[in-house]
């Protein structure tokens, strides 16, 4: 795991780590080192009723120095993943705050 990984889950969590993070949502984490993203993979589908999500994508863009986030919902039947919401160009102290809106799950103790 990189440096940008770790620092996306401090500002996501507020600096609690991954296990709080995995602890409060029943969330997997997945990696993604080579293109800077980490993806949250939940369990049961989250989320408001109307846009129901299954993964929550959250990339650094190191150019811009601003955060990407995306939803999408897994269609057991076909495997397919449309986009549910997508918010580019979030910052780091935003991160939280735009993730609990879109999961409707608190992120922090």
């Amino acid at each position: 795991m990189n440096t940008t990984n770790t620092t996306t889950i401090q500002q996501l969590t507020n600096g609690q780590g991954v296990n709080v993070l995995c602890a409060v949502t029943g969330a997997q984490v997945v990696y993604d080192d080579n293109a800077n993203k980490i993806t949250l993979v939940f369990k049961k589908q989250a989320g408001p009723r109307g846009a129901k999500l299954t993964h929550l994508q959250i990339a650094y863009n190191a150019g811009t120095d601003l955060y990407d986030v995306t939803a999408y919902k897994l269609n057991k039947k076909t495997f397919e993943m449309p986009t549910v919401k997508e918010l580019v160009g979030c910052y780091g102290d935003q991160l939280n705050e735009v993730c609990e809106g879109i999961t409707n799950l608190c992120l922090r103790f």
